[in-house]
């Protein structure tokens, strides 16, 4: 069961790493000869030599070649046909999700005899996709000075990004932010992603779950507008960002950058200067993972990128102390944070009036009990009732046994004194403890004056250690 189980995830991890990419390249163009012809079936081979890299494709009956999936990187590429001379673009640099096209024109002549062209002649405009995008080069990522080292800020040189996040100095993890509009879109719309896959803290859509160190960035991309449908799922802007990759040579750095109270003026005002220490410090290492004699001994394969840094920050104005519970407090007895035993006090919050003098304490326990309030509300619809009922049979009897005006004017009196008295009665009882023998007795008439979402208040007692209370 073991074995099989280890199988499994082999398997699965040879599935995952066949899946492309959506942060990978391609190299794309037709090859003809010196009269504009199309020539098919030209062989076309993409090498990067720094990372042992190799593709290699044909042209089709149109004289088209496409090598997709290819990672950010600096290639060769060389195109060769029977009769033919070879055809070889040196140091051609693809940035990532980059769509490029280098075709190719043939000569006459031996295979053995190559026409070479530099990488930076060629493919100088996007011509493959109708996307706006911009790129983030590792110079311009290590290079520009950035406060508080976070990449994220860099999204900005590109057209059409604002920054919506308020920070000066933007944090990383969760105190982090990366509030960006694009082209005028919502901040929570944008997509950011690292090697091909989702980076973003889908709880929150606010910050990122990881923010790689300046140093282990090869580069990222901000797409704006008329990208694929592969990036998907969010409607305005989507961040790619590769990481660096071990090459067939050692290669690494060691660094820390300081920023210190030693460094700063005191302030007019103050006798002396505020505790200010910030340090980021950190290193990277790649290369080829080989064994002497025994595995990759040309150093063409396997290979490997480690990065790691850290952050120690001591700033003015942030209180790193964190409160934690008292020894009674562990101990399940919370009165230190309680009313005094015998208080009335809420549970939870409550927006009837007569309850706004009394405390609200959540987590406090109770002994039981306190004094319940009960709202008429229904019950007092029905003592309306009875009372008009009454007012209107009052004065209709009175009007009908006396004779003339008088008679008129008596029922008119009745009446208007059946609703003032009404009116006070039914405000009088409107807010009373539950234990009123008025209450009691409107019930025994069975008048229902008790009404679900009345409100009461619990009596603070005593709690015992380990025990919360029945609250």
């Amino acid at each position: 069961m073991k074995s099989h189980r280890i199988l499994a995830l082999l398997v699965l991890l040879c599935a995952a790493s066949l899946l492309p990419a959506q942060d990978t390249a391609a190299i794309t163009g037709t090859v003809r000869d010196n009269s504009g012809a199309v020539v098919p079936n030209a062989d076309v081979k993409v090498t990067n030599p720094a990372g042992g890299f190799d593709r290699a494709t044909t042209t089709n009956s149109d004289g088209d070649y496409l090598a997709a999936g290819l990672p950010a990187a600096t290639y060769n590429l060389s195109v060769s046909a029977k009769g033919f001379q070879t055809y070889q673009v040196k140091d051609v640099v693809l940035r990532v999700a980059q769509k490029l096209r280098v075709d190719a024109t043939l000569q006459v002549g031996a295979v053995t005899t190559e026409v070479v062209v530099q990488g930076e002649n060629v493919a100088q405009v996007e011509t493959q996709s109708s996307e706006l995008a911009g790129t983030v080069t590792g110079r311009q990522i290590t290079q520009l000075e950035l406060n508080g080292r976070n990449f994220t800020q860099l999204a900005t040189m590109t057209p059409g990004v604002s920054n919506q996040t308020g920070n000066d100095e933007p944090g990383t993890g969760l105190g982090g932010n990366v509030q960006f509009s694009v082209n005028g879109g919502r901040v929570e719309y944008n997509n950011w992603e690292i090697d091909g896959g989702d980076n973003m803290d889908n709880g929150s859509n606010a910050t990122l779950n990881t923010y790689p160190s300046l140093d282990s960035i090869a580069e990222f991309r901000v797409l704006t507008s008329n990208y694929g449908a592969q990036y998907g799922r969010n409607g305005s802007g989507t961040v790619e960002v590769e990481t660096k990759s071990g090459t067939s040579h050692f290669h690494g750095d060691v660094y820390e950058f300081v920023r210190n109270d030693a460094f700063n003026a005191r302030n007019f005002f103050q006798d002396r200067v505020p505790e200010y220490k910030k340090n980021d410090y950190g290193y990277t290492i790649g290369g080829p993972f080989y064994i002497p004699h025994v595995y990759n001994e040309d150093k063409s394969k396997t290979f490997f990128f480690w990065s790691q840094e850290w952050r120690k920050d001591v700033v003015p104005g942030i209180n790193f102390n964190t409160p934690v519970p008292s020894l009674a407090e562990r101990g399940g007895d919370f009165n230190e944070l309680c009313p005094a035993p015998g208080t009335d006090f809420l549970q939870a919050p409550s927006d009837d009036p007569a309850l706004a003098s009394v405390p609200v304490f959540v987590d406090c326990p109770a002994s039981g009990s306190g004094t319940t309030w009960k709202q008429l509300g229904t019950g007092g619809g029905i003592v309306t009732g009875i009372a008009l009922f009454v007012a209107w049979g009052a004065g209709g009897l009175v009007a009908a046994r006396t004779a003339g005006r008088d008679g008129v004017r008596h029922g008119v009196w009745v009446f208007i004194l059946g609703v003032v008295l009404m009116a006070v009665v039914g405000a009088a009882i409107t807010w009373l403890p539950d234990t009123t023998a008025i209450l009691r007795n409107l019930r025994l008439l069975g008048l229902p004056v008790r009404r679900a979402g009345a409100c009461c208040t619990m009596r603070a007692g005593q709690a015992d250690a380990g025990n919360g209370g029945d609250g």
